[in-house]
């Protein structure tokens, strides 16, 4: 397979990416207010609408991520033989579709049919963005690119959620229909910028579609699992916190959604600051390293918060919630610097996509039946073993960084 090639500046950038990047960062913010729309009621809708039970829920989204860990090999061999442009098309159109699709869904196999697409097509969407913007843009800015990406993202879920939450103001069960197809056409419009997008394609490299050697590959495998770990903020706050606050505390539970507002905000102003903290391959593990240790920090927060009544319980689990905010920022940024530089330069989507495996699997397989089977079934006990294996995990880093001593980084 050949390559293709840019004219670069004399400072190593490709002169059009500057421009490329508001048009990036415009279709994100499309994205992610359209999957704010239904995010925030999803459960609402599949148990009120759809007239699903809360366990065969859970059980079909669980099935959902799995298929869609099993689904990233494909999408890795396509993205290789392709590119990542191409492929980005197809998902969007696919998951406009799955979302369309929820408007028939009358059991729990049609259910589980178009939660597994829209868990595919979820899991795809950011490491082939990933690449195709972090191809352009030169090393020393990456993280800062990744950093305003992350921030649009975080915009496009809070304004999402903010039109999901005045249009289901009625409580009328017919406020989801125009969430559902305000979301399909969010994709669309992204599938279209895309697809209409020029001049950048001469500055992707022509990947190899061999998927099998990257199956091998320990380094690969050993920091997926690795960022799996560190990962485990998603279910901690997403599972575990609320479910937590409802029955350990004495806080009420209309404080959940303003203990989330804390994350927000927090997830909006600070991640384009923090960008300076994973810059580099060592600070992003320093960064992993105290990702890992703030997660810890905050299981044991939340492990200590029934023991206080409800004003200083409700202060503890803020507490908790800005050291999980705090991990997740480190990581995700973290996680963007080292998964670049990690992958092989002519397999860099396949590999992106498999990485990203990670992030679902502690998001919507392993997760939440974690949380919910061991973590807060064990309750304070719980919490402390997860805290011990965390305070293990940030040590990680330090092993990487003596091993790889004396490169560059």
């Amino acid at each position: 397979m050949g390559t293709s090639t840019t004219t670069l500046d004399r400072r190593g950038r490709d002169p059009g990416y500057r421009q490329f990047l508001p048009l990036v960062q415009g279709a994100t913010l499309i994205e992610w207010t359209g999957t704010g729309l239904f995010l925030a009621v999803s459960t609402i809708y599949f148990v009120k609408v759809a007239h699903l039970s809360t366990s065969s829920v859970g059980t079909g989204l669980t099935i959902g991520g799995t298929v869609a860990v099993v689904a990233a090999v494909p999408i890795a061999r396509l993205a290789g033989r392709f590119g990542p442009k191409p492929v980005l098309i197809g998902v969007m159109l696919l998951r406009a579709l799955a979302t369309i699709g929820y408007l028939w869904v009358d059991g729990w196999w049609s259910f589980l049919l178009v939660v597994a697409v829209i868990a595919v097509t979820e899991q795809s969407s950011p490491p082939l963005v990933q690449s195709y913007i972090g191809a352009r843009a030169p090393r020393s800015l990456r993280a800062k690119v990744m950093a305003v990406q992350r921030t649009v993202v975080n915009l496009g879920i809070s304004l999402g959620g903010l039109i999901a939450g005045a249009a289901l103001g009625s409580g009328s069960p017919g406020a989801f229909r125009p969430l559902l197809i305000g979301g399909a056409i969010a994709y669309v419009v992204v599938a279209a910028v895309y697809a209409t997008a020029r001049g950048e394609e001469a500055a992707t490299v022509v990947e190899s579609p061999r998927v099998a050697p990257l199956l091998k590959d320990r380094r690969l495998l050993g920091f997926t699992a690795y960022n799996a770990l560190v990962s485990l903020w998603m279910p901690v706050l997403n599972v575990a916190f609320p479910l937590w606050l409802v029955t350990e505390t004495d806080v009420p539970e209309r404080y959940v959604g303003i203990l989330y507002a804390i994350n927000t905000v927090l997830c909006i102003a600070l991640q384009y600051p923090l960008n300076r903290c994973y810059s580099t391959t060592r600070r992003a593990w320093y960064s992993y390293a105290a990702a890992a240790l703030l997660l810890a920090l905050g299981a044991l927060a939340l492990a200590a918060a029934p023991g206080f009544g409800r004003d200083e319980a409700l202060l503890v689990l803020a507490s908790a919630v800005v050291l999980l905010t705090f991990a997740e920022l480190l990581q995700v940024g973290a996680s963007w610097t080292l998964s670049f530089d990690l992958a092989p330069e002519r397999a860099r989507s396949a590999y992106l996509v498999l990485f990203n495996t990670s992030r679902t699997v502690a998001n919507r397989v392993a997760g939440p039946v974690l949380m919910t089977g061991v973590v807060l079934a064990l309750g304070t006990a719980g919490w402390v073993a997860l805290a011990c294996v965390l305070l293990l995990g940030a040590l990680v880093p330090f092993v990487m960084l003596r091993a790889r001593r004396g490169t560059d980084d």
